[in-house]
């Protein structure tokens, strides 16, 4: 009977052990894989895709002096999406989109003065 109790306390210390130890336990866990994306798209609607880089306004409410007024300066954001077009005036860019029966509807949609656009890339 002492043998019986000797293995059923050691293992009920192993047990609170590996619940205790956090590394142990962590050893013993299967790694997850990692599922493969895949980065090609289809072509599935008539728009390219783009990288835009444009200059941007930038305010402020609050106080400052006169050296972080002059430390301020202009915003250069980079949009990626679908152009959807451009003329003299603008760009128009679309970053989402769904495909139904009726047609596509398109979502986060930009409009950026011409005047703005510094760089339009094909990616």
């Amino acid at each position: 009977m002492r043998h019986f109790q000797n293995n059923f306390w050691q293992a009920r210390v192993k047990i609170i052990y590996c619940h205790i130890g956090f590394a142990d336990v962590k050893e013993t866990m299967p790694r997850k894989r990692r599922k493969a994306i895949i980065t090609e798209t289809t072509p599935d609607i008539p728009y390219p895709k783009v990288r835009v880089e444009w200059i941007d306004c930038v305010s402020d409410s609050g106080w400052a002096t006169d050296k972080e007024f002059e430390k301020m300066k202009l915003a250069k954001p980079i949009n990626e999406g679908w152009l959807y077009s451009k003329d003299k005036t603008s760009i128009k860019l679309f970053a989402s989109y769904d495909k139904d029966e009726d047609g596509i509807n398109f979502g986060d949609r930009t409009m950026i003065p011409r005047q703005w656009v510094k760089k339009i890339q094909k990616i």
